[in-house]
C-alpha cells in the first residue's frame, strides 16, 4: 500500500493536535545546537553519568544524511528528543533508535506526541512502518506502544545491548521487545474488548514474580496475562534481586508465549500484557 497525500495530511493534523495538547512543539533538529541539546536530553533521561548515550556528532551525522532527529520544546527549553535511521526494507521502515522526554513531562502526552511526529515524518518520506526496541518491564512504555499506538510486538531479544550500566537500567540484562508500528493502520488504535478473565502466566507476589506456564494443551480461546511491576526502575534501586527475578520471569513467559503462537493484543495502563491466539486471517 502506497503512502498518499491524504495519509500525510492526516498524520500532520494528528501530530500537531497531540503536541498542542501536551504543551510542546516538536521540530526536526536543524543545527549543531539542536543536536547538542538532544544529546544532553538523552544523557539526562537515561541518567548517564560518564560518556554519552548518543554524541552530538553522531546526531549531526544522522540528521545530515537524511535520517530522523527531532527535539521537543516547552517554551524555549528542550525537554525531549528522538533519533532514528532507516532499516531494511530501506525507505519503507524507520527504526527509532532512541526517544525520551524529561520526567517532568511524563503523563502530559509528550511521548505520544513525539511518536506521532515520527509517524508524520516517516509517512512524508514514503515509509510505512516504524520499529523500535523497548524494555518490556517498563509499564508506561508498554502501555503507550501497544495500547495507545497499536504497535505489534514481533520479537523478544535476550540481553540485546549487553550491560548498559547507566543509572536507569542498572546492571540488569538489557532484554528488549521489538515494536513494529504499521503507519497505515487507523489511529487511534481501536480498543480491545476483553470478555473473559485472563489466565495469569506471570503475576506479582509482593515485589517478586510468580510464573505459571500453561501446558501445551491450553485452550485456544484462553486469554493470557503477563503482569509487570508498576515501576521497575524504582524496584531496581530498592530491590535489585527482585528486579532481576522479574527480568527472568518476563523473559521466560514472553519467549514461551510468542514461540507457542500467542500474540500481544493489548497492554493495560498498569502494564499488564494481554495475549490471545490470532484469529485465522487476521494480521497487522
Amino acid at each position: 500500500m502506497l503512502v498518499t497525500d491524504s495519509w500525510v495530511v492526516g498524520a500532520a493534523s494528528l501530530a500537531g493536535a497531540a503536541a498542542e495538547r501536551a504543551g510542546v512543539t516538536i521540530e526536526l533538529a536543524s543545527s549543531q545546537a539542536d543536536c547538542e541539546a538532544a544529546s544532553q536530553i538523552f544523557d539526562r533521561v537515561w541518567n548517564q553519568r560518564e560518556g554519552s548515550v548518543l554524541s552530538p556528532g553522531a546526531l549531526i551525522a544522522l540528521a545530515h544524511s537524511g535520517n530522523y532527529v527531532a527535539v521537543v520544546r516547552a517554551g524555549d527549553r528542550v525537554v525531549g528528543a528522538a533519533a532514528g535511521f532507516f532499516a531494511p526494507p530501506r525507505t519503507q521502515t524507520l527504526h527509532s533508535h532512541i526517544a525520551g522526554v524529561l520526567p517532568e513531562l511524563r503523563g502530559r502526552g509528550a511521548g505520544n506526541a513525539l511518536k506521532l511526529h515520527q509517524r508524520h515524518w516517516a509517512l512524508s518520506v514514503g515509509a510505512t512502518s516504524i520499529t523500535w526496541t523497548f524494555d518490556p518491564l517498563v509499564a508506561r512504555n508498554a502501555y503507550l506502544n501497544v495500547h495507545r499506538l497499536g504497535a505489534r510486538i514481533d520479537r523478544y531479544f535476550e540481553n540485546f545491548y549487553g550491560d548498559m550500566g547507566d543509572a536507569l537500567n542498572g546492571h540488569d540484562d538489557s532484554d528488549r521487545a521489538l515494536a513494529n508500528w504499521n503507519l497505515l493502520r487507523p489511529y487511534p488504535h481501536p480498543a480491545v474488548t476483553v470478555e473473559r478473565a485472563p489466565h495469569y502466566l506471570l503475576r506479582a507476589d509482593g515485589d517478586r514474580p510468580l510464573l505459571d506456564k500453561p501446558g501445551s494443551g491450553a485452550s485456544r480461546t484462553e486469554l493470557l496475562a503477563l503482569q509487570v511491576p508498576e515501576n521497575i526502575e524504582a524496584l531496581r534501586r530498592t530491590n535489585p534481586s527482585a528486579a532481576s527475578a522479574w527480568r527472568f520471569g518476563m523473559r521466560k513467559a514472553m519467549t514461551w508465549a510468542l514461540a507457542d503462537g500467542w500474540e500481544v493484543v493489548d497492554v493495560r495502563r498498569d502494564g499488564c500484557y494481554l495475549l490471545a491466539r490470532p484469529v485465522d486471517g487476521s494480521g497487522g
